[in-house]
């Protein structure tokens, strides 16, 4: 007598899973998730009240500041009004590490106090050429932060 092959007893494939544990961790898991993710981008909030303070009835001039590296150690400042050039200022350093105390020094005396009256600088923008190194854009980056510019934009010299 042969014996027919692959004709044992059959084994019921449909097994039944409780899924109820499964979908409560997957619940708590998006519940920490949601809470935990305000945390996660908090830099610095910059608000500014536009009635009822007495900031608002001194009103300053407002102009744009562009920043363009010529250089590690040679920098050009536009002072714009409305789209046009209305200043330039030449900054150039020794060094590139003495640069950020002179742009300091030329932002505070030179730009911000521009035809004896204090101006107000809308936005600025920074060109950095390839051979300045990321550091010293972020250095840049941070004396106009320590100037009170904080609408501050980089433009990529591509090519440069």
């Amino acid at each position: 007598m042969k014996k027919k092959v692959g004709l044992g007893s059959k084994k019921e494939l449909n097994a039944e899973l409780n899924l109820t544990p499964f979908i409560d961790l997957l619940s708590t898991c998006v519940c920490f998730l949601l809470i935990t993710a305000v945390w996660i981008e908090i830099g610095t909030v910059e608000i500014k009240q536009s009635h009822g303070t007495e900031a608002a009835a001194s009103k300053k001039e407002t102009y744009d500041l562009d920043i363009v590296y010529k250089n590690p150690t040679q920098v050009r400042l536009n002072l714009k009004r409305n789209g046009r050039r209305v200043k330039g200022f030449k900054v150039e350093s020794e060094s590139t590490e003495s640069l950020q105390a002179v742009l300091d020094q030329t932002i505070k005396e030179k730009v911000l106090t521009f035809k004896k009256k204090a101006i107000e600088i809308a936005t600025a923008t920074i060109t950095p050429r390839s051979t300045v190194q990321y550091g010293q854009l972020v250095e840049t980056l941070d004396t106009l932060r320590s100037n009170e510019i904080i609408n501050i934009g980089v433009l990529s010299a591509k090519g440069r």
